[in-house]
């Protein structure tokens, strides 16, 4: 609560060349716009309410007349309406004259992170002679956007989880060295130990996969449902946390490795052609950024994606490249995807997001190797963490 800034929110409609933006929720259908106007998560939403936010000027709060507390807290005139016909009317009067707005629309829903306004209410307000068009780079220019403070704070948790991922697989040796039975729960398990001795904050505990585990983007072992982790098996390692404080940010990487002295060809061979795309991906952002030209997620996922379909495995990467990062793992930003969505949102300075392609195998091993970046206020791209993984990880070697 307590970060709604109309100058600020004003600024940005005027430099992205809008008239307004039309902020809408029905029964909590939009919580995008919740997180812009400091609506309480418990908030108890079952009327229709439209916030509207000028160029310049007022905004105006219309609201249903027995929840005028919904929008209490903001500033505007309010105009409280009961039946359909006083909406239409408050609708029509603050709409004359407006003709380009924005709202969380995706047209042909190629962003349905983005699309939480429904088609009905798109139609209608349409009807008005409106140009609506989606609100996708002022959301991340208000929500994704970090503070330099949050930044700061992330700094040590990035580096700190390159230290926890190698300490991991050490973990690993020391139990196959001493010839004593480890699981992938218990790598996991401490794991978090080492985020507890940190006090790291994360949502639910690390992926540690070996094998045909690994080759399931989403599996995560559990005290009852778990593999042993032997010699000769390939080892995926992914985790994510924060300092346990809700403003805070998140770091979030995976690494590899195999338990022997030397990996099959084919392991080494698959990890090389993923390494190699996440660096197509990077590199394609730098260059732009260096060149003052934007960059849109759709783009560095193609840039990863073409790397692993000329090298013959592009049906084995079966997810998108990355995900914004902000106080949520996957945030309000730009996705790094041109697979499961088709997304256009820019990427802007102040941001971060995850770039983690990957190559699943069934039945065999899966390679993902993700990580973080954030673009400075200036521009400058940097990898967070101080280190990316370039080989496989040899534990025997």
């Amino acid at each position: 609560m307590g970060k709604f800034d109309l100058n600020k929110i004003q600024n940005l409609i005027k430099k992205s060349g809008l008239d307004a933006w039309l902020l809408f929720d029905f029964r909590g259908s939009n919580t995008l716009s919740h997180d812009v106007l400091d609506i309480p998560k418990n908030a108890h939403l079952t009327r229709r309410f439209y916030y509207f936010i000028p160029a310049e000027g007022q905004p105006v709060k219309i609201v249903n007349a027995i929840e005028r507390h919904t929008l209490k807290h903001l500033p505007g005139i309010e105009k409280p309406y009961s039946s359909r016909q006083i909406l239409d009317g408050y609708l029509r009067e603050t709409l004359a004259g407006v003709k380009k707005v924005a709202m969380e629309y995706s047209p042909m829903n190629a962003i349905p992170y983005l699309s939480r306004v429904d088609a009905g209410t798109i139609e209608y307000l349409k009807s008005f002679g409106l140009e609506i068009v989606p609100s996708g780079d002022l959301i991340t220019m208000f929500n994704a956007v970090w503070t330099n403070e949050q930044y700061t704070q992330n700094v040590p948790v990035a580096a700190a989880l390159v230290e926890i991922v190698k300490s991991a697989f050490a973990f690993i040796k020391e139990n196959l060295s001493s010839g004593k039975k480890i699981t992938e729960y218990d790598a996991q398990q401490f794991i978090m130990g080492e985020f507890a001795k940190r006090g790291y904050f994360t949502d639910s505990p690390p992926i540690v996969g070996v094998n045909g585990n690994a080759a399931n983007p989403h599996y995560s072992p559990d005290s009852e449902t778990h593999a042993e982790i032997k010699m000769g098996d390939f080892i995926l390692i992914d985790l994510w946390a924060k300092p346990d404080d809700d403003a805070a940010v998140w770091s979030d990487i995976t690494w590899t490795g195999y338990a022997g002295k030397e990996a099959p060809r084919k392991m080494t061979e698959v990890f090389n052609i993923v390494r190699d795309a996440r660096d197509a991906a990077l590199s394609l952002v730098k260059e732009r950024f260096e060149k003052g030209l934007p960059v849109k997620g759709f783009e560095v996922d193609d840039a990863s994606r073409n790397v692993i379909v000329k090298a013959g495995y592009g049906d084995y990467f079966i997810h998108r490249t990355g995900h914004s990062i902000t106080t949520d793992l996957h945030g309000s930003g730009p996705h790094m995807d041109n697979f499961e969505t088709h997304d256009e949102r820019t990427i802007l300075p102040s941001t971060s997001f995850s770039i983690e392609p990957g190559i699943y195998l069934p039945g065999e091993f899966g390679v993902r190797n993700e990580i973080d970046v954030y673009v400075h206020p200036d521009g400058r791209v940097e990898q967070t963490g101080g280190e990316k993984q370039n080989e496989l990880i040899l534990l025997f070697a």
